[in-house]
């Protein structure tokens, strides 16, 4: 916190208002998806004796961004902290990057401004106001707010590598969509069935046992090593499994998964998980002739019934703060070993 008695805002030069730290770009492109933040950097000089820290705490709290559009302050929700999303469709940061060395003189406060859900597409127009002072209107800050919509066309599924009785997929937006450095990041909640009595780390979305002998299987945010599904021929009590999105009366006994190819996993190479990940939303098709997920038809009965289910309407987020839900047709071909997006909608957050 900086204090009043240290900042004379007499001795405060306001520049102008720009879409970068580091450069004088004036102009940003953002989404309407109700997460994304436009960033706004306010320059000013002070000639007096004061920390860069307490300058920037100063403009903060007292400047106002000021739209040409309407003849008022910016309404939309405002911030001093970076939610973490990418703040420009055409100049995404790259996150492992360096920062560049800074280039100039000024000092640059931060400020955020989400966009609204759904609204403000076009153009925008901002100033900046300080003190009685303010940028000059012939060099605002455009803002292009884009409408951010999705169809079932823009999405993928990609085979990224296999072995026995396994193959890694993504999920993942079609190249050309979007920009290059927009992907989906990671599922909103998972469905189906998680082995957690024997430290799962993804989710069986899709069993067909009776027929195509498929498991399709999500692997939970980020897990990259040691990939974890279930133990093949294990008896799994109820509590030791977590059930979403099935019906009640499924699967509420004891389960067994039988799969000749499930203890595969673990030998997933990481390299080939982290480029799904960076593709998108890693999943796992398991296939092999004994594939199955076995319920116990009546308690302490030792009667296991092959079980079918298909969970679906997946909710993911991408990088930019954008969130869709995506139907899937987990039958496009080969028996459910070949599977589609088949619709597509943004879903506010």
């Amino acid at each position: 916190m900086y204090t009043m008695s240290a900042i004379d805002p007499a001795l405060i030069i306001l520049v102008n208002i720009y879409a970068d730290q580091f450069s004088d770009r004036q102009e940003t492109s953002v989404y309407n998806n109700g997460v994304m933040q436009v960033s706004v950097f306010v320059s000013v000089n002070y000639n007096g004796e004061a920390s860069e820290d307490d300058i920037i705490a100063y403009v903060q709290d007292n400047v106002d961004i000021y739209s040409l559009n309407y003849g008022e302050n910016v309404q939309w929700q405002r911030s001093t902290t970076d939610n973490g999303f990418h703040h420009d469709i055409e100049h995404a940061a790259n996150k492992n990057a360096p920062m560049p060395p800074k280039m100039i003189s000024d000092i640059r406060a931060p400020l955020y401004f989400t966009v609204p859900f759904g609204t403000a597409e076009g153009e925008h127009r901002w100033i900046v106001k300080l003190d009685g002072k303010q940028t000059s209107d012939s060099t605002p800050l455009t803002v292009n707010v884009n409408l951010f919509s999705v169809s079932e066309d823009d999405f993928e599924i990609s085979e990224i590598a296999s072995l026995s009785g396994i193959v890694l997929r993504a999920l993942k937006y079609k190249k050309g969509v979007f920009p290059d450095t927009q992907k989906l990041v990671k599922s909103i909640e998972y469905k189906g069935l998680k082995f957690t009595g024997t430290s799962a780390n993804s989710w069986v979305s899709m069993a067909m046992s009776s027929k195509g002998h498929k498991l399709g299987v999500f692997i939970e945010y980020r897990e990259t090593s040691s990939i974890n599904i279930a133990t093949e021929y294990h008896f799994y009590d109820r509590n030791k499994v977590v059930k979403k999105n099935l019906d009640s009366y499924e699967c509420i006994y004891r389960i067994v998964p039988i799969c000749d190819s499930l203890d595969n996993t673990a030998n997933i190479d990481s390299t080939d998980i982290e480029d799904a990940w960076n593709e998108g939303i890693a999943m796992v098709m398991i296939h092999d002739s004994s594939t199955s997920i076995a319920c116990e038809a009546f308690e302490s009965s030792n009667m296991f019934l092959d079980h079918n289910f298909e969970t679906n309407d997946f909710e993911f987020e991408d990088n930019f703060g954008g969130r869709v839900e995506v139907k899937l047709n987990w039958d496009a071909g080969d028996w459910w070993g070949t599977w589609k997006v088949t619709d597509a909608k943004v879903v506010h957050p």
